[in-house]
């Protein structure tokens, strides 16, 4: 049985503080100064620990970690990436895992395989503009997950008992090459989507000049080579089993995000189809 519980929302930032939803008990905590730590945290039963993609992402959740077992934190639910120490960045999830293991305090981990939504956030683009979107992974195939789909089985394991102690794989309900994806955005959108492989060293160099680090843009190149390798396509059903309901396709993701995909004018000729659908003519016509 679920019960209702206060949220917290702990943001690094003022700004994102007073940015937040008005309905949301925002906070800020900025990993390194411990009394936004010590403050986000009072009276506070469970955490949602979601650490930033950076090289001391370790250090930064322990100092976290350490201020929960001084609070009494009940559990500790912590988002961490499937692949273990196969790649950058899960191996850094991994590392950090242990210190939660080691600290003896009640703890599940969630390992998601790459997000849906990263086609929004970094592909989006030149989607728009160049109907493509470019990558290093060949013909790897992914089982991507909705966000979504997270949240759902986040709520699920902060608001009821029984998952401490436990990580679970949470995956979509296929693994899918990129070409696939691109078939698959191209029948959501209306119009030919491609996926372009880059050879790695040029993804590199794009990214730097892009002005992203040399560790971030290193690190995320190793996720590739993971996923270029065959090493991301486990689909795993910790997502039916725990929620209830079916991971989301890429399908349905597609559809739902959709507009993010389309030009301004493909927007604009969609909007006035759902009209004329509705009133039989276009916006502003006279009868």
């Amino acid at each position: 049985m679920v019960r209702c519980a206060g949220i917290r929302a702990a943001y690094q930032s003022p700004d994102k503080v007073r940015q937040a939803p008005a309905a949301v008990a925002a906070v800020l905590m900025e990993y390194t100064q411990p009394e936004t730590v010590r403050a986000a945290l009072h009276d506070v039963e469970r955490v949602f620990l979601v650490g930033p993609p950076l090289a001391n992402l370790v250090d930064l959740e322990n100092r976290v970690l350490r201020a929960c077992v001084s609070a009494g934190v009940s559990h500790v639910v912590k988002l961490s990436a499937l692949g273990g120490r196969q790649s950058t960045f899960p191996g850094l999830h991994r590392d950090s895992e242990e210190r939660i293991e080691a600290a003896g305090i009640p703890y599940t981990f969630l390992r998601p395989n790459g997000f849906m939504q990263n086609f929004v956030t970094y592909n989006a683009d030149t989607i728009r503009t160049q109907g493509a979107f470019y990558a290093a992974q060949a013909d790897g195939a992914v089982s991507v997950i909705d966000l979504r789909d997270i949240a759902a089985v986040a709520v699920k394991v902060l608001s009821e008992r029984g998952h401490e102690g436990k990580a679970y794989a949470l995956t979509g309900p296929q693994a899918l090459t990129n070409g696939e994806i691109a078939g698959k955005l191209s029948d959501a959108v209306g119009r030919e989507i491609r996926y372009v492989n880059v050879p790695p060293a040029d993804l590199r160099n794009a990214m730097l000049a892009a002005g992203v680090p040399e560790w971030s843009a290193d690190a995320l190149l190793d996720l590739q080579r993971l996923y270029r390798e065959g090493k991301a396509s486990l689909v795993d059903p910790a997502v039916e089993h725990i929620t209830g309901g079916r991971a989301t396709t890429f399908d349905q993701f597609a559809h739902d995000y959709a507009s993010a995909f389309r030009r301004v004018g493909e927007i604009l000729d969609q909007a006035a189809r759902r009209w004329r659908g509705c009133t039989g003519q276009l916006p502003g016509a006279g009868g």
